[in-house]
């Protein structure tokens, strides 16, 4: 009975956990971790902006952490910048050019970097067509 109710339960916490979202955490040897958690996928037309938060969990240090963003199609940029010393999170502006390229769910990487620690996270970008 009792290992029934143990192999319930941990399915019950499997599951419960399947629906969050997902996190990379790297370490230092010191001990201090940088998570950072799975942005939402991203929409924006040409010649637009959008807004993406950017969220993470810091353990063991205070230091700003640096966010930059790789694989971002032609004519869409992020300014890189910080997340200050003690906050957990930002929002970022896309910028998508007049004539960015329109692209369908293009994997773009974001890139933490805090006290020596260096983590990333994947989300999906589609720009669409300015008139769409």
């Amino acid at each position: 009975m009792l290992r029934t109710f143990v192999a319930v339960a941990s399915l019950l916490s499997l599951l419960a956990s399947a629906g969050c979202a997902k996190k990379s955490t790297a370490s230092s040897r010191d001990g201090s971790r940088l998570s950072l958690k799975e942005p939402k996928d991203q929409t924006v037309k040409q010649g637009d902006t959008d807004r993406i938060a950017i969220k993470i969990d810091r353990v063991g240090f205070a230091e700003p952490v640096k966010v930059t963003f790789s694989n971002l199609p032609q004519g869409v940029r992020v300014e890189e910048d910080t997340i200050p010393a003690g906050d957990e999170s930002k929002d970022f502006t896309l910028v998508a050019a007049a004539d960015a390229a329109v692209v369908n769910k293009q994997i773009v990487t974001v890139h933490a970097h805090g006290n020596g620690i260096d983590t990333a996270q994947t989300f999906e970008l589609t720009v669409k067509p300015r008139g769409a």
